[in-house]
């Protein structure tokens, strides 16, 4: 008896914390390449879907290994802190609550071959009914408890209008050049109850869910309207702008790239070396915020007619860090810290030195140092309040009536003016 109900209680704590558990955006299958998801054909949009609207999201990705296989997906719905909600499945899905990915293509002319892999939602299986945020997982059809990726998407039901400004706070010193944000949101609805105690608001920069601010409190309130503008909590340090390279083109060198080589049977981009920019003047450049964009060279059909090969990325240090790892960073990534974009240091060379796998296309990246689990994204880029940034705005309203948070408003806004 008392061996049941250890395997009870063992089993309830187990399951406990698999629901406090934040769900990230992660890839657990090497094999697994160039996760996307975003809103329609907008390929570098953040995955968002207006609830009960003709729109919808595009999820694809990359299997590198030499078969095909059935995958299926299913989503969870989760709170504002993407920790699983405790809604049941019936009361956020209209549909299957779990189904297969049933468009596929093989790789056309390719040194490496992989099979292309796509799904739109909703779709008629599928269909979110209610806002907020959720997590797709895929999955192989005969192995369900074994997770190949995560993949983070949002519902929103539009029922405020946001009104964002960013002023660029640039001092003396290169530390201090942070980009304060004013945030208005005005609803117009007259469904919320205690609506002040019940929102929350979310602040992100570049599309990063890493260090994300959240408020919970109004610095102002006036009739439906909302407005946040304690600038001691409401900044973001400028950072600076991405560094960039395109491989679209296998036969000839474009910006950035010192000289591609093909060796066993693969395509080698050797980047320009990067340095340490912390105490450089700031000089704009044109960049897309950290992402990427498959592109390849008088083609219709990058998705599966773009090659894979390794890029090799080099930043010139005089000697390694003692206690810190340096790693490359961006959508490239996953916007993760993984062994295999963490870089290491060459003594010959004097610098650091790490390569990808990735797909033909336009990429940015920047160079993250991470110390004792927390990464610093201005120690080797540099800190500048003229940096271009886009900040993401979400507002969330807890119903507790329904037992969830609802995303009721999303907006984007540029450091820049236009």
């Amino acid at each position: 008896m008392r061996k049941i109900l250890l395997f009870i209680v063992v089993a309830f704590l187990y399951t406990s914390s698999y629901s406090q558990e934040i769900l990230y955006n992660k890839i657990y299958n090497k094999n697994i390449k160039t996760v996307l998801m975003y809103s329609g054909e907008d390929d570098l949009s953040l995955p968002v879907w207006d609830l009960g609207s003709s729109k919808y999201l595009t999820l694809s990705f990359d299997d590198l290994s030499t078969e095909i296989k059935d995958y299926n997906y299913k989503i969870i719905h989760c709170n504002s802190d993407w920790i699983p909600s405790d809604l049941d499945e019936s009361e956020y899905i209209d549909g299957y609550f779990e189904d297969q990915i049933s468009e596929y293509q093989s790789s056309f002319n390719t040194t490496i071959n992989y099979t292309h892999y796509s799904l739109k939602l909703p779709n008629d299986y599928m269909r979110p009914m209610i806002s907020g945020n959720y997590v797709l997982q895929v999955y192989e059809s005969s192995n369900p408890d074994e997770i190949v990726f995560n993949k983070r998407f949002m519902v929103v039901e539009r029922k405020t209008n946001i009104e964002g400004i960013v002023r660029n706070m640039n001092q003396t010193a290169y530390f201090y050049n942070d980009q304060e944000l004013e945030i208005v949101v005005d609803y117009f609805e007259n469904e919320f109850y205690d609506i002040n105690q019940n929102l929350k608001v979310q602040i992100l920069k570049n599309h990063n869910w890493i260090n994300y601010l959240e408020l919970t409190r109004p610095d102002l309130i006036k009739d439906k309207e909302f407005t946040f503008n304690n600038f001691s909590i409401l900044k973001f340090k400028g950072g600076n702008e991405f560094h960039h390279f395109n491989t679209k083109n296998i036969h000839y060198t474009a910006e950035n790239i010192k000289n591609i080589n093909f060796v066993d049977n693969m395509y080698h981009f050797l980047l320009a070396e990067n340095r340490d920019r912390t105490f450089e003047d700031y000089q704009y450049k044109p960049d897309i915020n950290g992402l990427f964009k498959i592109d390849v060279t008088q083609s219709d059909y990058p998705e599966t007619e773009a090659d894979y090969s390794f890029v090799y990325f080099t930043l010139n240090m005089d000697a390694p860090m003692q206690q810190s790892e340096i790693y490359i960073w961006g959508a490239l990534t996953n916007y993760d810290f993984t062994e295999e974009n963490k870089m290491r240091y060459n003594f010959e060379q004097k610098a650091y030195e790490g390569r990808l796998q990735l797909k033909q296309g336009y990429y940015n990246y920047q160079y993250v140092l991470m110390e004792n689990g927390k990464p610093d994204f201005t120690y080797i880029e540099g800190n500048h309040a003229q940096t271009e940034n886009s900040y993401t705005i979400l507002v969330y309203y807890h119903d507790f009536r329904r037992n969830y948070d609802r995303l009721i408003g999303v907006s984007e806004v540029s450091s820049v003016a236009h």
